[in-house]
This record gives C-alpha cells, sequence and structure tokens, in this order.
C-alpha cells in the first residue's frame, strides 16, 4: 500500500509542476518571448567624448539612437512591424511613439532603457 501511496503522491506533484510550468507561461504573458528594442535619442547615448555610452555595447536589446524625429519615428515603426516590445526614452522618440500610435514604454532616459533591456 505505500507503494502505491507514494506512486499516486509523484503523479500528483509532476501534474502540480506541468500545471505551474503551465501557470507560469500564461503570466509571463504574450511579451514573454518577444525581442527587446530601445530607441534612444542619440543626446541621451552619449558618455563624455564618445558618441555612445559603452553599457549600451552589451544590452540584450536592439538599440536606435536616432538624430531626429524623423528618425526616431521610422525606429519605432519598424521595431513595431516586426512585433519587438519597444521601449522609447527622450522627447523625441517618446513624441514619435506617439506620433505613430505605437504602443511604446517610456523609460526614463538612459538608465530607464538599460533597466527595460535587463
Amino acid at each position: 500500500m505505500t507503494h502505491l501511496g507514494t506512486h499516486i503522491a509523484a503523479v500528483l506533484a509532476a501534474g502540480a509542476v506541468v500545471s505551474g510550468v503551465a501557470f507560469g507561461a500564461e503570466a509571463g504573458g504574450a511579451d514573454a518571448g518577444r525581442p527587446t528594442a530601445l530607441v534612444i535619442d542619440a543626446s541621451l547615448a552619449r558618455d563624455g567624448r564618445n558618441l555612445v555610452d559603452r553599457r549600451l555595447e552589451n544590452v540584450d536589446a536592439e538599440v536606435r539612437l536616432p538624430r531626429n524625429a524623423t528618425e526616431a519615428g521610422t525606429n519605432v515603426r519598424y521595431f513595431d512591424e516586426l512585433d519587438y516590445r519597444v521601449y522609447v526614452a527622450g522627447a523625441q522618440a517618446i513624441g514619435a511613439a506617439k506620433d505613430t500610435g505605437v504602443e511604446a514604454t517610456p523609460v526614463d532616459g538612459l538608465a530607464g532603457a538599460l533597466a527595460a533591456a535587463r
């Protein structure tokens, strides 16, 4: 009887694990498997004399540094069409997301963009 009880407990535990995995996948939402894109005003991405802050070299995201509102709009629309999670930083990038109707997430400057890419 103990063997049968142990077997039933193991089956129930396995079912709980499978249910938990499925529930966890749902809890992650549709964004869980989507790649990330950062569209950051070029003026915010500088570090002293460097045109691009070194911290952007190793982020797990596509990065675009538009120099003007037109470039920002192009970048935001491009990543939206490719179904990326789009994060925008800076007045031009945030404005481009609003103007194009793209549901991008505004973040606070370079620090916010780096945090979003983690």
